[in-house]
């Protein structure tokens, strides 16, 4: 099938799904219960017709399992309430369903009325002509089935489809990783079809036997009444089993960093074969199924059928459920009680665990059946072991190891001394060890080279950052088996598949040591949590520190009377609709910052985020048409860019002084009054109070080149009139902001009034309450942090002070900018900026304004008998800091700030973790990452002058190489840059080149010149590149040896071929070769 300008979005189809047909193919190739074909397309039809039945894509996720009929036993309308009321029934994950608002107030049960009102996917197939003809040429069972097993998409020309049914295609595209795998699950479970991966099995050896023992075995057998056996009937039992087990067993592949085999043996009751199925399968995110052909051992099997179990490399631990834990030590795993049913909950015993570990998980205890309901006999044997771990577990002195290895030196009492009371991650770690090798018995080792591998990648868990994890693939890494005698039946030699087995079974028993013992231990005895200014490091506090710290915030900000205190009887009397907001703490430098946060998927929170959706896209529309609403406000570093560019143009061509003055306002988000809050936004919307709004909130995937497949959530508000989603997605093609892509709409508000929105608002001001601990709060003043409307509401609220009070202060030149709280005033007139300067110190209590006096920073002396105790002076010409950025006072050259990264180390700036393919994900994060940094106010060469682009462009690729280095110390056991050196220099001459097309993109105007004779060539960007990645390899000289060589043989020919000024800028740019600023990072 081949579409015109469409191969692109196709070839995402095929990627994902196991066949991508048109609508016509796919019922080509269905047979009706009568024997005959179904006609779709008839002669008479009009070529408009035909056109839209090959705009129909359809992929198969289920197949029938019967012949359909060619009847069509109901209209379109009733197919699609049949269909639509089954699936919210159901709680079916589908696209039509989201158009779907079931409201069944009148308990009215007929199937085939909508019991609500439709919108997108089902209101465009309900009002089709199209889908009318479907549903008579193929009968209903064909319909039913195309809208509730196959994912439909339709074109929308020129280049781009939108999803009308089906499982949403952007939860296709992540694939699902788990920590760890059972074995209890249904054999008979279907399995994702991938006929592009295949293995094949090795062809078994056979042994050759005496013919004329065979054929007297096989007239024995027919004596017996019982099958001719096989060709190696003759052979002793445990060979012949051993064969067996072999001839159908997979090919061993190794993992891309294990040296474990992935296959694994299960038998067939009922012809005495025997088959395989790979012990740890890639999770496909392909929907197409396929039933298992094999039977299996019962519903509910300890032995792996065919389950679609991940790899080791595809299984993870996760720091992330570490975080902000609540529970103690009762809430540990294995203090657990055990739910029994009428007899009432018990302690867990050894047959539990091994439950636990093996056959159910943690469902187990629920009061899930057991499943089998008597253990096999490899389980069983195992139930004194953990019966030993048990009893270590109940008699391990926890706290003693928790005082002896955290212990602190002093009992600090102040915030600023609590704050530096977390342990570090080894300490942390000398804890775990310390129980682990008191609760885990000898055996469960089986060896010492077991243990300590297993501790060394404890110890690798702990220092990883927060949205990081380990691959069960690097835990089982050189982990012996054979020294495990009891993951088997009985002690001796075994065979192959049996040991494939073991493998298997020791990986459950590690992931859940890792990942239920000792994350679940660290969770019980300290409070995870990251910082704001350490990145994704992870900091571990004891939970009595953070009980302290936790109850000094809570005082500090309850005492600026932001918070009313709700007593029993206000708390009773709240009104069903109001929502509850959980408080928690994040540490800051010298404080800690309130985050609150949401939490219920009840109808009404869910109702709530909605609503507050809408109010941020339609504050949006409103300020979208009228920017003076937000004042000076700008969103990053492209408005800065766009609004200095003025400004440094005019200095370059007439320089005169100018004077910077920084102010940072203080608790912004908590203090903003809500008077005046409420005027703000009423002003916003008294001009749309009954206008219309249209919201969309759509899915949108595409392809790129390194970094494959991508998803993005996107909301389109708007003041217009609602069209169907194949009329947006053309509309938004001719507009070039879409090409190539493929659209899933998730909710459509089609009429949401500008007075409604307004009424919420005011509503959310008074009903939202804040919960923090067993006490109940009101926010008084402020807006909660973590909302998605604050930052709106915020630079809303100053800027109409701005408005109120500095509207004069850049009429004669400079310009004012403010990203959310921190203002930066850039004046040639001095008066202009004292008076800036005493206007928001002296604070404007009617918006909430309070000046942190300690962040306030200006580049000239202040007047005689003024005093502004705090305020930082800096020279008349400078670099002066402001967001990240350090500005030129006298040429408006702009620099990054590198200050951010001091005493920190560029680990916990990325998440790297584990994945199938580490040096591949390692090539897409540095290449998101250069883009990232890459801004175009550091490359313009319309603001900045030549040197000072060089300069960046040196900082920027030194850091970058410093990043590399980070990346390449976190590949996985047996990976190294020795392995594959083409590969990683390919890497460092694909920045190079990514780099240069974004100066090139940063300096559209011309002002570049050509590749090869412009000022800012592609050879001195290389040669930048040589410069940065040799300074930080011959550090790790060791690690580099394979690359140094290549790298300064490219070097010395850039050398050559740059001559003259060209080679004396970039040497310029690289001295000194350690900036000042980077000395303080650490890697």
């Amino acid at each position: 099938m081949s579409v015109p300008g469409l191969s692109r979005v196709l070839d995402i189809l095929r990627s994902l799904y196991p066949t991508v047909q048109t609508i016509e193919d796919y019922v080509d190739g269905v047979a009706l219960s009568n024997g005959r074909k179904a006609a779709l397309v008839e002669e008479a039809d009009t070529s408009r017709f035909k056109s839209l039945l090959r705009g129909l894509i359809v992929c198969v996720e289920k197949q029938m399992r019967d012949a359909p009929s060619g009847d069509q036993l109901s209209t379109l309308p009733e197919v699609l309430a049949y269909v639509l009321n089954n699936m919210n029934k159901n709680k079916s994950r589908n696209v039509l369903r989201f158009g779907y608002l079931f409201s069944d107030k009148d308990g009215d049960a007929d199937p085939f009325k909508f019991h609500g009102v439709i919108t997108q996917s089902p209101a465009f197939i309900h009002s089709s002509d199209l889908w009318k003809k479907i549903n008579q040429r193929l009968g209903t069972d064909l319909t039913q089935h195309l809208l509730r097993n196959c994912a439909v998409f339709a074109v929308a020309p020129p280049t781009c489809l939108f999803q009308v049914c089906g499982v949403p295609l952007y939860d296709l595209i992540s694939m699902h990783v788990s920590p760890r795998f059972l074995l209890c699950k249904s054999a008979t479970q279907s399995v994702p079809a991938n006929p592009q991966r295949k293995r094949h099995a090795r062809p078994p050896r056979r042994n050759k036997v005496h013919p004329r023992e065979v054929s007297r075995k096989r007239k024995r057998k027919r004596e017996d009444g019982g099958e001719v056996a096989g060709d190696d009937e003759g052979l002793p039992r445990k060979q012949r089993c051993c064969q067996a087990m072999e001839k159908t067993c997979d090919s061993p592949v190794l993992s891309h960093n294990t040296n474990i085999t992935d296959s694994e043996q299960t038998s067939n009751h009922n012809n005495n074969t025997t088959q395989a199925v790979s012990i740890f399968r890639r999770p496909k995110v392909a929907t197409g199924t396929a039933q298992a052909s094999s039977t299996s051992h019962g519903s509910f099997s300890w032995k792996p059928a065919n389950q679609p179990l991940p790899r080791p490399s595809e299984c993870f631990i996760r720091m992330l459920r570490v975080l902000y834990s609540r529970t103690g030590i009762r809430g540990f795993l294995l203090n657990r009680k055990l739910t029994c049913g009428s007899n009432g909950p018990r302690s867990l015993q050894g047959p539990d665990v091994v439950r636990l570990v093996f056959l159910q998980g943690e469902a187990y205890l629920s009061g899930e059946e057991p499943k089998p309901k008597r253990l096999p006999r490899r389980f069983f044997n195992m139930a004194p072991l953990f019966s030993r771990l048990l009893r270590n577990h109940r008699k391990c002195p926890y706290a003693h190891f928790l005082h002896k290895k955290c212990s602190l030196a002093n009992q600090p009492s102040d915030m600023v001394s609590l704050l530096t009371a977390h342990c570090r991650p080894y300490r942390v770690y000398l804890f775990v060890r310390e129980c682990l090798l008191y609760v885990v018995p000898e055996e469960l080792w089986g060896s010492d080279q077991n243990r300590m591998l297993f501790l060394a990648r404890v110890k690798q868990l702990l220092r990883l950052g927060k949205f990081e994890s380990l691959s069960l693939a690097q835990v089982m890494w050189s982990m012996k088996v054979r020294d495990c005698g009891w993951l088997g039946l009985k002690a001796g030699a075994h065979c192959p598949s049996e040991h494939r087995y073991r493998e298997r079974l020791l990986g459950q028993f590690l992931a859940w040591l890792l990942e239920s013992y000792v994350l679940g231990l660290v969770k019980a005895m300290f409070y995870v949590t990251e910082s704001m200014g350490q990145k994704h490091a992870l900091r571990f506090y004891r939970r009595e520190v953070w009980n302290k710290l936790q109850t000094l915030a809570f005082r500090e900000h309850l005492s600026k009377g932001q918070w009313k205190t709700l007593t029993s009887q206000e708390v009773a009397s709240l009104p069903k609709t109001t929502v509850t907001a959980r408080l928690r703490f994040i540490p800051k430098a010298h404080g800690m910052r309130p985050i609150t946060r949401l939490v219920g998927a009840d109808p009404v929170t869910k109702r709530f985020q909605r609503s507050v959706k809408n109010l941020r896209d339609v504050l949006g529309v409103c300020v979208k048409s009228s920017p003076a609403l937000l004042g000076s406000t700008v969103w990053g570093r492209q408005d800065i860019h766009r609004v200095l560019k003025t400004t440094a143009l005019q200095q370059k061509i007439k320089p005169t002084p100018l004077y910077f003055v920084k102010v940072d306002v203080s608790g912004a988000y908590d203090s903003l009054p809500h008077d005046m809050l409420v005027r703000v936004v009423s002003e916003v919307l008294s001009p749309v109070q009954d206008v219309g709004f249209s919201i969309r909130h759509y899915a949108k995937v595409w392809r790129e080149s390194l970094q494959g497949l991508r998803k993005q959530f996107c909301t389109r508000a708007g003041a217009q009139v609602c069209i169907n989603m194949k009329g947006f997605v053309m509309e938004e093609q001719e507009h070039g902001e879409l090409h190539n892509a493929i659209l899933v709409e998730n909710y459509n508000s089609p009429d949401v009034k500008g007075r409604d929105v307004l009424e919420f608002f005011k509503q959310m001001l008074t009903t939202c309450v804040v919960r923090f601990g067993k006490r109940m709060f009101r926010q008084v003043c402020g807006i909660p942090q973590g909302s998605v409307v604050s930052s709106l509401l915020c630079n809303l609220c100053y800027a109409h002070m701005e408005n109120s009070l500095l509207s004069h202060i850049t009429e004669k030149g400079g310009c004012l900018m403010r990203l959310v709280d921190d203002f930066l005033l850039i004046t040639p007139k001095l008066n202009k900026a004292m008076y800036f300067l005493k206007t928001l110190s002296a604070g404007v209590p009617r918006y909430g304004c309070v000046v942190n006096p300690q962040k306030v920073a200006v580049n000239f002396p202040l007047e005689e008998g003024v005093s502004f105790p705090g305020v930082r002076v800096l020279p008349q010409h400078c670099l002066f800091p402001w967001c990240g950025l350090l500005l030129d006072t006298q040429t408006l050259d702009v620099y990054n700030d590198y200050s951010s990264y001091a005493g920190l180390s560029l680990r916990y700036s990325l998440t790297l973790g584990s994945t199938h393919s580490p040096a591949s994900f390692m090539e897409r994060k540095l290449m998101a990452i250069l883009r990232l940094k890459c801004d175009a106010i550091l490359l313009d060469l319309g603001t900045n002058s030549l040197e000072t682009v060089y300069k960046n462009i040196y900082k920027i690729v030194l850091l970058q190489a410093m990043r590399f280095n980070v990346c390449v110390q976190s590949l996985p056991t047996g990976q190294s840059v020795e392995t594959t050196p083409a590969f990683f220099l390919r890497m460092i001459w694909a920045m190079a080149k990514a780099t240069y097309n974004c100066i090139k993109q940063s300096n559209q105007d011309g002002s570049l010149g050509s590749v090869n004779d412009g000022c800012l060539r592609y050879k001195a960007v290389q040669l930048l590149y040589c410069l940065a990645f040799e300074l930080v390899f011959v550090r790790h000289r060791h690690k580099y040896r394979c690359l140094l060589p290549c790298l300064r043989q490219r070097k010395w020919r850039l050398q050559r071929t740059l001559s003259g000024m060209r080679l004396a800028r970039v040497r310029q740019a690289a001295t000194p070769r350690v900036p000042p600023d980077f000395k303080a990072i650490r890697a």
